[in-house]
């Protein structure tokens, strides 16, 4: 993941949206997520990548979405939600443990604007850009899973039924030495077969009664809207 030299209140909004779509291409990031499927996958023969990545481009070619991860850390979970709307428009709000406010980010274009919960303010050019190309990068380009996926069939997740699709198991860390905790985790992806989108992104062992380790929630909100907020000025030469 490329890492970005910003001020405390951009740097973890702009971080976690980068890392929610990453979790389509690469490893987990962090751990126990709740509501892990109802069901699991049966196995089923064929390559089915090819269907992932058509879930993902209609995603990505419609008008837009939400996506919530939920990372466990030291001091409890963190909640990260990102709303997008094509072609440039997306709001981040993190909540995090011991933090009094949410860390909000909003990028329209190439403005972007920071909220810590002392109020809105734009930020200054070089941060904005940080934020706007996370935006170009993680949310508006193709994906290009990094391992192929299998069709998995039907799960039922709570009382919604969704296609399977599954990677291969694999290491967590592939050089770690023999004799230390290593486990082989897998990725599934649930598609809605109603609309042909992406509902969730998860990692986690590789049998049933194995933990959840990560996961991303998709949704599609008829009202989504994103809107520049009332803002400082940042100081600037434009």
């Amino acid at each position: 993941m490329r890492r970005l030299k910003l001020p405390p209140h951009t740097a973890l909004p702009a971080i976690a949206a980068s890392l929610a779509v990453a979790m389509v291409t690469a490893g987990p990031a962090w751990a126990n997520p709740p509501n892990p499927p109802t069901t699991s996958p049966s196995p089923a023969a064929g390559d089915c990548t090819a269907t992932v990545v058509a879930a993902f481009e209609k995603q990505r070619t419609g008008r837009g979405y939400r996506m919530v991860t939920r990372q466990q850390s030291d001091r409890g979970e963190i909640v990260n939600t990102v709303d997008y709307l094509a072609p440039d428009r997306m709001h981040n709000v993190v909540v995090a443990p011991g933090e009094p406010h949410p860390l909000e980010t909003i990028a329209i274009g190439r403005w972007a604007w920071a909220n810590q919960g002392g109020g809105w303010q734009e930020l200054q050019p070089q941060f904005a850009q940080s934020v706007t190309s996370h935006v170009a990068t993680t949310l508006r380009q193709p994906i290009a899973p990094s391992e192929p996926f299998s069709c998995a069939g039907p799960v039922t997740r709570g009382e919604r039924s969704f296609e399977a699709y599954r990677t291969e198991p694999r290491l967590v860390a592939p050089n770690k030495p023999e004799g230390t905790e290593n486990p082989k985790l897998v990725r599934t992806i649930l598609v809605d077969p109603a609309t042909g989108l992406p509902a969730f992104n998860i990692v986690g062992g590789v049998t049933p009664s194995a933990p959840t380790v990560a996961e991303v929630a998709y949704s599609y909100p008829a009202d989504l809207a994103i809107e520049a907020p009332d803002a400082v000025p940042a100081n600037r030469n434009r």
